[in-house]
């Protein structure tokens, strides 16, 4: 009678596979996810890594071509002013970019304290946290984002960012610390109208989790809330705290570019893909491929962080299988 050997590969079970394991055998089946991290990874090696084979600097003007039209010396051609295009698209990708990491781990942050808090305490404090956040969502968007980057350009905004981040952002964007602290402003103003989504997802994550038998349990061995909150409901709460994120990502460098293309984002001679689109307004009929190239970097940054974000919820949803 012949006996069935069995291989180790044969009795691993599903439980035997790490969670994290789980998650990228779910990721990885999404084709556009997989390829919207590829190019997302060259924008960043763009931006950053561009800028050291570049034998030009994004202000140095040259005497252009009629029309500025692209040759083997300016790729993308230049622009009204000489500049090489391609160069100013690689350093406006780091602000756009590097923009919409901070402005969302800024807005993260603060919609994490406040939905966790709410969440968990309830009561008149529940109350007051989601009434606040609701009169911030009824508020006009793009009017106050136009009025506020209008005072911060006019130095009207009481708003003093200190002076080891402008030197470090200073030195992530090359540029001046008085430009870097122009753009940090501009991020604070959008953090401070971009948390309100993120609290009301934390608050019922913590609504769902403060009578679960781990945070009774918590409760019965003397934890305090605030450690309750901060080791134990954050950390469950986490995946949808990172796709909601990664949507984010995508819509604050649409929403830089929009302040930015109607001339109240990141100000000349700094470069962002918004004001690249907004230098080019008077010249499309004839250097319209100047507004296709930032135009098209905002189109492949926006969707590919969409479909990260799509896959990360796919991969994240515990109740879903390989």
């Amino acid at each position: 009678m012949a006996v069935a050997e069995l291989t180790r590969e044969q009795l691993l079970t599903p439980q035997e596979t790490s969670q994290l394991q789980l998650v990228w055998e779910r990721f990885r089946k999404h084709r556009l996810a997989v390829v919207g991290v590829v190019v997302l990874l060259s924008l960043y090696l763009f931006a950053f890594a561009g800028p050291l084979v570049s034998p030009y600097d994004p202000e140095t003007q040259f005497i252009a071509q009629e029309n500025g039209v692209p040759t083997l010396k300016n790729l993308f051609g230049t622009d009204e002013l000489g500049r090489d295009v391609m160069t100013r698209l690689m350093y406006a990708g780091r602000i756009s970019l590097v923009l919409s990491v901070v402005v969302t781990f800024g807005a993260i942050l603060i919609g994490v304290a406040v939905g966790a808090v709410s969440g968990y305490f309830g009561g008149w404090v529940d109350t007051l946290a989601m009434r606040f956040v609701d009169f911030m969502l009824t508020l006009p968007l793009l009017p106050l984002l136009l009025i506020l980057s209008a005072m911060n350009q006019r130095g009207g905004l009481p708003i003093d960012v200190p002076d080891f981040m402008n030197a470090f952002f200073a030195w992530v964007w090359s540029m001046s610390p008085d430009r870097a602290e122009g753009v940090l402003i501009l991020g604070a103003i959008l953090v401070l109208f971009n948390w309100m989504s993120v609290a009301r997802l934390v608050r019922g994550q913590i609504l769902a989790l403060r009578n679960m038998e781990f945070t009774d349990a918590a409760r019965a061995l003397g934890a305090s809330p605030w450690r309750i909150i901060t080791r134990h409901m954050i950390p469950n709460a986490l995946a949808p705290i990172i796709v909601q994120a990664t949507f984010d990502f995508g819509s604050i460098i649409v929403l830089e570019a929009a302040l930015s293309f109607v001339g109240f984002g990141v100000q000349p001679p700094s470069a962002s893909w918004g004001n690249m689109l907004n230098n080019v307004r008077d010249f499309m009929l004839v250097q319209p491929w100047r507004a296709f190239v930032p135009g098209l970097a905002i189109f492949l940054a926006s969707i590919s962080y969409n479909f990260v974000g799509d896959a990360l919820r796919d991969a994240l949803d515990p109740r879903l299988k390989l």
